[in-house]
């Protein structure tokens, strides 16, 4: 289980997130929906280690989290940050193999099996990565992610400037990977319709602090929570 347990943080002396509890069970995919600026970014970088924690902690399978986003790497916590995150003047494989070898797992290895999950990238092996498609750079993001074989995965607005093609594409695969590798996922996002088609439950933020917990279900039919939380 993955737990975010009374988060507060921010930067300098703001206070952006306050009091924050989530919890992802084992092989579970929860939505982290919520406006833009109510703090889903600043909560992701919490949980990874990027900011410092004012109050609050993080657990992975039961245990504190190390203090280092490295350290919380090798504990199994992928992260696939907001704007994508590739290293642009390494080729596509080259990233890939990075990210495995830098958590000890084979870079051959983790590069075959990433082209076999997402076999768009396998035409643009040695491309540099700088100069792939917005949306191509978000699915090596993700790819990069998975290399260190992770046992949750936390994706921050992975929808943003991607075309509805790949969208369809990356929840197809964000399914199949949780059902096959049982790799819990929190995904934070503006895009109701995407959360909709890959998780079960969701929790919505508002002004920095949880407003409520629901089920997949409900959120889809509550079409007034719909447009006084989330504005579609």
């Amino acid at each position: 289980m993955f737990k975010i347990v009374d988060a507060t943080g921010g930067y300098g002396k703001t206070i952006i997130i306050r009091d924050v509890s989530i919890e992802v069970n084992p092989g579970e995919i929860v939505a982290l929906l919520g406006r833009n600026g109510v703090g889903k970014s600043t909560l992701m970088r919490f949980a990874t280690g990027l900011i410092p924690a004012m109050k609050g902690a993080v657990e992975i399978d039961g245990q504190p989290a190390p203090p280092t986003p490295a350290k919380r790497a090798q504990k199994g916590l992928g992260y696939v940050p907001q704007g994508r995150y590739v290293f642009p003047r390494m080729t596509v494989t080259e990233n890939i193999a990075v990210a495995a070898e830098a958590n000890g797992h084979p870079g051959k290895r983790a590069v075959e099996e990433a082209f076999v999950d997402f076999p768009m990238l396998k035409p643009k092996a040695q491309d540099l990565a700088g100069g792939l498609s917005g949306g191509q750079q978000q699915i090596l993001a993700l790819a990069r992610a998975l290399a260190i074989r992770p046992s949750i995965l936390l994706l921050d607005e992975p929808t943003e400037g991607v075309q509805p093609s790949i969208i369809d594409e990356m929840a197809g695969i964000l399914k199949r990977i949780n059902q096959e590798r049982n790799i819990s996922v929190l995904v934070a996002e503006q895009d109701l319709d995407f959360c909709l088609s890959i998780s079960n439950r969701a929790y919505v933020m508002e002004k920095g602090a949880i407003r409520l917990e629901t089920d997949r279900e409900s959120l889809r039919n509550d079409k007034a929570l719909q447009q006084e939380l989330l504005g579609v």
